[in-house]
C-alpha cells in the first residue's frame, strides 16, 4: 500500500478536501492516477490498496470520502455491499473502452460516478471529485447520452409495472434528470438539503435504483418522464 499526499499549499481554500482510496489492477491506469491525485486541490490524502483485504480493513479502521475503481476489477471488491456498508463513502469507476461501449456495463457495475479511461486526465478526475463532493454524479456526456438512447429504445421491454410518486418527488425526479445537486434542487425547490436527501433517497427506493443515473433509466422506461 502506498499513501500519497496533496502538495500542501496548492489551493488551501479549497472547500472539498477529499480522503480517496484507489483499488485498480492495471498498471498503467494506477500510475495515472499515482501522479494526478497528489496535484488536486480537491485532495487531501491518498492511497493506494492492492489486495481487497487490504481495503476492508482499511475503510473499516479509516474514514474516507470517495473509493476510485476500474471496471475490470470492480466487481471483484463487491462496490455494492461497501455501499452499503459504508453508506457515507462515494465510488467512482473508470470505465475500460470495452464497458463504455456495453449496455449493460453501469447496470453491472453500480456507482456514484464514472469516467471513461481514454479520457481521463488531472482536470477530468479533478472535476468529478468535486462533483462526488457536491452530491451530484461525474458523467461523461457521451455516455450519458447512450444510456438515455439505451433505455428508450428497450423501454417496451420492461415488464408492466406500477410506480406512484408524490407530487414532490415527481418534482425532485425532474431536478435528477437536469442532473442538479441536492444543494440545486434545494433552492429550486425552496425546501431544505435534508428534504431534498429524504425525497431523492424515497424515489430511488420507489424505483429500485442504486443510484441517480439508474433512477433517471428505470424512469424513462416507465415512461414516468416525458
Amino acid at each position: 500500500m502506498t499513501e500519497t499526499q496533496a502538495t500542501p499549499g496548492t489551493d488551501e481554500r479549497t472547500e472539498a478536501r477529499l480522503a480517496v482510496a484507489v483499488h485498480v489492477e492495471a498498471e498503467l491506469l494506477r500510475l495515472g492516477l499515482q501522479a494526478m491525485l497528489p496535484g488536486l486541490g480537491c485532495v487531501e490524502r491518498a492511497e493506494e490498496f492492492g489486495h481487497t483485504e487490504a481495503l476492508d480493513r482499511a475503510l473499516a479502521e479509516h474514514r474516507f470520502h470517495v473509493l476510485i475503481l476500474s471496471s475490470s476489477n470492480s466487481g471483484h471488491t463487491a462496490a455494492g455491499r461497501l455501499r452499503h456498508t459504508h453508506p457515507g463513502l462515494r465510488t467512482l469507476v473508470v470505465l475500460d473502452p470495452a464497458d463504455a461501449e456495453s449496455h449493460g456495463a453501469l447496470a453491472r457495475l453500480p456507482a456514484d460516478g464514472y469516467l471513461l479511461r481514454e479520457e481521463l486526465t488531472a482536470a477530468a478526475l479533478d472535476r468529478a471529485l468535486r462533483q462526488l463532493a457536491a452530491d451530484e454524479m461525474p458523467m461523461p456526456l457521451r455516455l450519458g447520452r447512450r444510456l438515455l438512447s439505451h433505455a428508450g429504445e428497450s423501454a417496451h421491454l420492461l415488464p408492466a409495472r406500477t410506480v406512484r410518486l408524490t407530487a414532490r418527488e415527481h418534482q425532485v425526479l425532474d431536478q435528477l434528470v437536469a442532473g442538479l445537486s441536492n444543494k440545486q434542487i434545494a433552492r429550486r425547490l425552496r425546501i431544505s438539503e435534508h428534504g431534498v436527501k429524504r425525497l431523492v433517497s424515497s424515489v430511488l427506493l420507489k424505483l429500485g435504483a442504486a443510484n441517480r443515473t439508474a433512477a433517471v433509466v428505470t424512469a424513462i422506461k416507465l415512461g414516468l418522464i416525458d
